[in-house]
């Protein structure tokens, strides 16, 4: 009597199979660190200057150019009628990451400082009345 193939078991071990060549055709590259994603350089800029696209605004596009060594943050905008990219904005941050507070709504840093260490005292609360509950049965 001849075996019957299932086909759900066939399709396993096909796709298995596959994954099997898969890997040894990118273990057999001959450069191996791109397999692991080792010593790759940042996609979109290095030596400090970073370009990130952006969506201005609805249908409007660009980017922003950040220069880490400088402390700078420019913003560029393409005009497709004009087929133009348009200098918009640059902001000096250095001191803008020396701010704690700046345009904060409600609730302040110190109230949630005091929310979170009075959620922590009652937690502390609760935990210990359980334990207390766990040691007396």
């Amino acid at each position: 009597m001849p075996r019957r193939v299932n086909p759900t078991l066939f399709g396993i071990y096909l796709v298995a199979a596959l994954l099997l060549a898969n890997l040894v055709a990118v273990l057999a590259r001959n450069n191996s660190s791109t397999v692991f994603a080792q010593n790759q350089p940042p996609i979109a800029g290095g030596a400090g200057v970073f370009v990130m696209p952006a969506q201005m605004g609805p249908g409007q596009w660009g980017c922003y150019l950040l220069d880490v060594d400088s402390g700078t943050l420019c913003a560029y905008q393409y005009m497709p009628g004009e087929r133009q990219i348009k200098f918009q904005a640059a902001r000096d941050y250095r001191y803008d990451r020396k701010l704690r507070n700046y345009n904060c709504a409600q609730p302040t840093p110190d109230e949630v400082k005091e929310l979170v260490e009075k959620e922590l005292k009652a937690r502390h609360v609760v935990d210990g009345a359980n334990a207390g509950e766990k040691n007396e049965k």
